[in-house]
């Protein structure tokens, strides 16, 4: 199917081809699928925070976390993360012990459980609007603020020197975007003041702290909050930043530098982000590098691909597992594909994944999930295999809070449907909207000339339905884009 550029009303629709099978297409691997092509005048760059001179001008535009909230089943799920792990997880690990971690406390140890797990909670709070839980996010965020010394370092003293005797910067990366998405819903003045002193900060360091651990593969992460805050601040040492990071972080550029497969769904995004630096060739390495990880290890249902722990390149077929870790971290960075490039084919990803492979990743009450998600397994107890069916030697596919042997995923969890909540419907930098991903939701946005507040909800069963109704409010007349995407698999859409 091909977009159609303009119907009736100035609806623009954003078309991709049909998935073939579990595998990728043809024009999703090759980047020859159909991006949308805005209507409306771009001049202004758009309502939400459109890049300043330095970065490239997107076509979509995030809306501030808690633009949209869940209505139906997808309120229900966020319910469950809320009442589940993605709310209530601090009663259980002893990562989260507010008084015991060097999140709150420098001179006590932390890593990436908090910042996974706050990350996930404020999503949740961002989305539901549950007062619960935004004010235990304002706890947490008061306690990691206080933290935060002269030079711009926050956070435990020990990630200072952790990582060869320099800092790790792996751990804050997503706990800048929980400070990310607490700021936007709430306004706090804090918060850009205090992400702009610490990447000056990470600014000072050279190569060692960039390519070395965990944080080496995974710095898209941190781009993309780089770019948040050049968005709202316009400070050009963010640019020397990105680039800094771009050459000294492991090479993307057609290639895969790691095995790891939650690696991999964060990292294979980091060429299409540099990319905003001018060199747009560079989108199309991120489309390289999603192809042959599909290709070569995508070999099973539900839109992931074979890493248990890390890919095996003998271990590729439906038996294998994919990391709830990585389920998670693909869809954020389909969500990211989705806005970077305007390729609605990154959109029905996301939704495969979504709808396929997080629902098999927890249990019905959401309290507990799987290290792993396999498709064909029909075992799954706490016991660890013994015929190589996974890389790691550690049982991961029973239901289980794993606190300490499932460890990342339990505290990474929560993104999930939040992430995918915040992410269905996009602003355009024609001051529109477009509708990149459907489930039962209302979006509340300001668009057109004069930034007129319009609400858009989506009253739908998809995908337990194959109709979508869009119903507009305004509070007068108002002219604006609205971009509605058809699904790849919709092959005579009305």
């Amino acid at each position: 199917m091909h977009r159609r550029s303009v119907l009736r009303g100035g609806l623009a629709v954003a078309g991709g081809l049909a998935l073939a099978g579990q595998a990728v297409t043809e024009s999703w691997a090759g980047g020859t699928g159909t991006p949308v092509t805005l209507v409306g005048d771009t001049s202004s760059g758009g309502i939400y925070f459109p890049y300043s001179p330095g970065l490239t001008r997107t076509s979509f535009l995030k809306l501030p976390a808690g633009s949209t909230r869940p209505s139906g089943w997808l309120a229900q799920q966020l319910s469950l993360d809320a009442s589940g792990i993605g709310g209530n997880y601090d009663q259980v690990s002893h990562f989260l012990v507010y008084a015991n971690t060097g999140w709150t406390d420098r001179t006590k140890g932390g890593w990436e459980e908090l910042p996974y797990w706050l990350r996930g909670l404020a999503a949740i709070a961002a989305v539901t609007g549950d007062t619960t839980l935004r004010n235990k996010v304002a706890t947490w965020v008061n306690g990691i603020v206080a933290t935060a010394q002269a030079d711009g370092f926050f956070g435990p003293n020990a990630l200072r020197t952790s990582l060869g005797g320099g800092p790790d910067f792996w751990p804050f990366m997503p706990l800048l975007q929980a400070l990310r998405t607490y700021q936007e819903y709430s306004g706090d003045t804090r918060i850009i003041p205090l992400l702009t002193k610490f990447l000056q900060y990470q600014n000072t360091f050279g190569a060692s702290v960039f390519n070395q651990s965990w944080g080496s593969v995974r710095w898209a992460t941190n781009l993309d909050t780089v770019y948040w805050l050049y968005a709202r601040t316009g400070q050009s040492f963010l640019l020397g930043l990105a680039d800094k990071i771009h050459q000294y972080s492991k090479n993307y550029v057609n290639n895969l530098p790691t095995m790891h497969n939650v690696d991999l769904a964060q990292g294979f995004t980091e060429p299409a982000f540099i990319a905003l630096r001018g060199d747009t060739s560079l989108t199309q390495a991120s489309y390289n590098n999603y192809a042959q990880i599909m290709s070569n290890w995508g070999q099973f249902p539900g839109g992931g691909f074979a890493g248990d722990e890390n890919i095996r390149n003998e271990y590729r077929d439906p038996r294998q597992g994919f990391e709830t870790c990585g389920i998670i971290e693909f869809m954020q960075s389909f969500e990211s594909m989705t806005r970077l490039t305007g390729d609605p084919s990154w959109a029905d990803g996301c939704e495969n994944l979504a709808f396929n492979s997080l629902p098999a990743a927890v249990e019905p009450t959401h309290r507990s999930l799987h290290y792993v998600v396999s498709a064909n397994s029909v075992q799954l107890d706490n016991r660890a295999k013994t015929q190589g069916q996974y890389q790691n030697g550690f049982a991961m596919q029973a239901f289980m809070l794993g606190v300490d042997q499932y460890r990342c995923c339990p505290h990474n969890y929560g993104q999930g449907w939040s992430y995918f909540t915040d992410n269905l419907v996009q602003a355009t930098a024609d001051r529109g909207l477009a509708v990149t991903m459907y489930a039962p939701s209302t979006t509340t946005a300001k668009v057109g000339a004069a930034a007129a507040t319009v609400t858009l909800t989506q009253d739908t069963a998809y995908p337990f339905g194959d109709t979508v109704t869009l119903r507009l409010a305004t509070a007068g007349a108002v002219a604006f884009p609205l971009y509605v995407r058809i699904p790849g698999w919709c092959a005579a859409p009305r």
